[in-house]
């Protein structure tokens, strides 16, 4: 039977990290009260510098990493659903997305202002008749940010990520569940006022089981999984006005990459991922972003975006090969106070050869400062 204790551990780990972060920043809040005005006056200058850049939505956003992990669930299911010839049916997925982002002013060290970074985020993922899925994912971590005396802001930041997830395939009935913990470092830098680039590594090291009911077998097949995944990307960026309003370029790349340990199940069989022992997925990606004031409501903007991408590298593509992606989001933000945003948006993808499809709504709340 499933081993259930791995992920009993990593909720209780990741409970663990947020409460004592959650102590660190009161604290924190308690000890460099004498020193606040001065805190709050830096920390709305790089909160005002991060916004105006671009890279707070390098920051707070993940979109890029969960696309490619939702190209890999549907190679993944359509690998194991035995899609019998190559390119023969099409596959459309869909995903729901709701995520907290707060980066948190906690102290200041000479001309360096360090921040508590926390995101909190849920993800469900359906392929059509073929897979129910979902994950949560919790990142704590500290960011440091500088301002240069040309007003020009550079970060670096730490996190520890700890991730639970459980997949449940439509044509069998079994489920994969588990849960891994690793760390983020990210970081970026304006090179002008107009122009500046982020870079974003992660290391989780994942741990669970596969769960099968077999109707001819006395128990369900089960054995361990375990997995590294890396992900790194940069990204290039500029803001500039645009159109009466805002407009943002982001052009990046983007690197998936799965290893799996050697997996015997419990009738000491061994047991074999669709795509071997490595799965591997990497995209150029360049896009553009228009933002526009709302008219009709304070505090509200408006915006679509459109970007395109390559798959220059996919080791996954028995089933079907969709290298080319167009993308299309269309959302608007409530900004209530500088630093407090609540976007909603809705997201396309498509495959230029039709044969992959995703869409879903998405809902991002970014809450910093004091």
């Amino acid at each position: 039977m499933a081993d259930y204790s791995r992920f009993d551990k990593g909720k209780v780990m990741a409970l663990q990290v947020y409460k004592l972060s959650t102590l660190l920043v009161i604290l924190t809040i308690q000890s460099t009260s004498f020193a606040q005005s001065t805190i709050n006056e830096e920390a709305r200058k790089v909160y005002a510098a991060a916004g105006m850049s671009g890279l707070r939505k390098s920051i707070a956003f993940d979109a890029p990493i969960g696309d490619l992990l939702s190209r890999t669930g549907t190679h993944r299911v359509a690998a194991l659903s035995n899609s019998s010839q190559k390119d023969s049916q099409s596959y459309s997925s869909s995903t729901t997305l709701g995520q907290f982002n707060s980066i948190f002013s906690i102290t200041n060290r000479g001309d360096t202002s360090y921040f508590l970074k926390t995101t909190a985020r849920h993800v469900d993922f359906e392929e059509a008749d073929l897979l129910q899925a979902s994950s949560k994912r919790l990142d704590v971590g500290v960011m440091g940010m500088q301002l240069s005396k040309s007003n020009l802001l550079r970060y670096l930041g730490v996190s520890y990520i700890s991730e639970e997830n459980i997949g449940r395939p439509q044509f069998i009935d079994a489920y994969r569940i588990g849960d891994g913990s690793g760390f983020r470092l990210e970081g970026g830098a304006q090179l002008t006022s107009s122009w500046a680039f982020s870079f974003r590594s992660d290391y989780l090291n994942w741990g669970g089981d596969n769960v099968a009911n077999i109707p001819v077998l006395p128990v369900p097949l089960s054995n361990s999984v375990d997995q590294v995944r890396k992900y790194h990307n940069v990204d290039l960026i500029r803001v500039m006005p645009s159109l009466g309003g805002i407009g943002q370029w982001r052009s990046g790349l983007h690197f998936l990459d799965s290893s799996y340990g050697e997996q015997l199940n419990n009738l000491g069989r061994r047991v074999e991922e669709p795509f071997g022992n490595r799965e591997k997925i990497g995209t150029l990606r360049t896009g553009f972003n228009q933002t526009w004031p709302f008219q009709g409501l304070s505090k509200t903007t408006f915006f679509i975006e459109g970007h395109v991408d390559y798959e220059f590298t996919n080791n996954m593509t028995t089933s079907f090969d969709d290298k080319t992606t167009l993308a299309f989001k269309i959302g608007a933000t409530w900004t209530p106070t500088p630093i407090h945003r609540v976007q909603l948006e809705w997201q396309e993808f498509h495959g230029m050869r039709n044969v992959r499809s995703r869409s879903g709504p998405a809902l991002v709340i970014l809450f910093d400062g004091l």
